[in-house]
């Protein structure tokens, strides 16, 4: 059986249609606009977060040097700058086993790369680093091997090179054959031991060779660039505590000003970027949409004003039979949730069916495969915040009408 006030309140709705459905109009647009800016801005952070996972490795973490102060614009190279050691590569690697983390040394030198045969030269860029270093390469190794720990103690001049480098040094022969063959770089010979699979997201050459302080020497003959750390954590979502076991140790290495002389440098900093940028844009569009709400709102508040002076009588006799004032203030505010409710309900399917044809639309004029993502969280916010206005600007006319006096209210013409 329903309640006398939820009865009364639905046939008040239903006696005026039109202006019923006239101040549901308010809430149904806001609750559109607020679906849709939802559904379209998770829609572009899923895609942006896919885009930075393919093009990127999220679970390395580099610790680099400050080698370099800016005074007035000047920038003056440091004396003293931290440089990380092998030695410095396995002790974190013991800090950081428990976590499944990996750790490699590291230095970077760029040169020009040829074969005996041929005076081509081909822009390289080098580094020497350590056997761990193999789960941090961009692409795996597609034929013979990576770097063994014989190379770095032996101080072995071989080398690991990227397919782009391979294919330039020897267009003519396959992946598997060029292992064994040798080129020169920095006047030094390197004899391939590895080559890595092909990527098409990264064309520039590049070759690995052994952490030793020969190979170290070469690729920075001026010590300008110190060795640095780096670390893969086991997964994205381990990356924040393998960060802190690394603070924790750069603290007892170097100090509590770690940061004055280390840079900590991480890619999933951007997939953070990303959320913090797409949250603004859900703050500022979605602001805009909630002043669709608010007109909402008051369109309700001035429908219900208008029917509290007309059934001003009606209320009257409402109360001489009994009614109280609770009932009265029940069946206004009833009615105003039924308004922003039915608006709400309009508006999510509104807004559901806005967002697929936006992104449908983005992605024939860009290529680019966004689609709006729903949650139930977004449907459910934008639907409570409807229903939420609904309750505040129903309170006053709510309010006035079971103030009423039943005297006055029955000489009401």
């Amino acid at each position: 059986m329903i309640p006398e006030p939820v009865r009364i309140a639905l046939d008040a709705m239903r006696a005026n249609p039109l202006r019923t459905f006239l101040s549901t109009l308010g809430v149904m647009i806001g609750v559109a606009a607020l679906v849709a800016i939802l559904a379209l801005s998770d829609g572009l952070e899923r895609y942006s977060r896919e885009q930075i996972e393919q093009t990127t490795d999220l679970q390395t973490i580099i610790l680099s040097a400050k080698s370099v102060d800016v005074v007035d614009g000047v920038a003056i190279r440091r004396n003293d700058a931290v440089a990380f050691s092998a030695e410095d590569a396995r002790e974190l690697a013991r800090v950081l086993g428990p976590i499944g983390a990996r750790t490699a040394v590291f230095a970077i030198g760029s040169g020009w790369a040829t074969v005996p045969e041929d005076t081509t030269r081909h822009a390289t860029l080098a580094t020497a680093t350590t056997p761990s270093a193999e789960a941090m390469l961009p692409r795996p190794v597609a034929a013979g091997r990576f770097l063994v720990a014989a190379d770095v103690s032996g101080d072995s001049a071989v080398a690991v090179v990227s397919a782009t480098l391979a294919e330039a040094l020897d267009p003519d022969a396959a992946t598997a054959d060029r292992i064994g063959n040798q080129f020169l770089w920095n006047d030094a010979v390197w004899r391939i031991v590895g080559v890595t699979a092909e990527n098409s997201a990264d064309q520039v050459n590049r070759a690995w060779i052994p952490f030793t302080p020969r190979n170290v020497r070469l690729l920075d003959p001026d010590g300008r660039r110190p060795a640095s750390l780096g670390i893969r954590a086991e997964s994205v979502e381990s990356l924040p505590e393998a960060t802190t076991a690394i603070e924790r140790w750069l603290e007892d290495r170097i100090g509590a000003s770690w940061q004055e002389w280390v840079n900590l440098a991480s890619n999933r900093r951007r997939i953070d970027q990303v959320r913090q940028a797409m949250l603004v844009f859900k703050l500022v569009l979605g602001a805009i949409a909630g002043i669709s709400l608010l007109v909402g709102g008051i369109g309700i508040m001035n429908v219900l004003l208008a029917s509290v002076s007309e059934r001003t009588r009606e209320i009257g006799m409402r109360k001489a039979a009994g009614a109280r004032a609770r009932d009265i203030s029940h069946q206004f505010l009833i009615e105003s949730l039924a308004i922003s409710g039915f608006g709400s309900l309009l508006g999510v399917l509104l807004g559901m069916a806005g967002a697929s044809v936006v992104a449908a639309v983005v992605r024939r004029l860009t290529d680019a495969p966004v689609h709006a993502a729903f949650t139930w969280e977004s449907v459910a916010f934008a639907a409570g915040a409807a229903l939420l206005v609904g309750l505040v600007f129903g309170t006053w006319p709510a309010r006035r009408a079971a103030r009423l006096s039943p005297i006055e209210a029955l000489r009401h013409e």
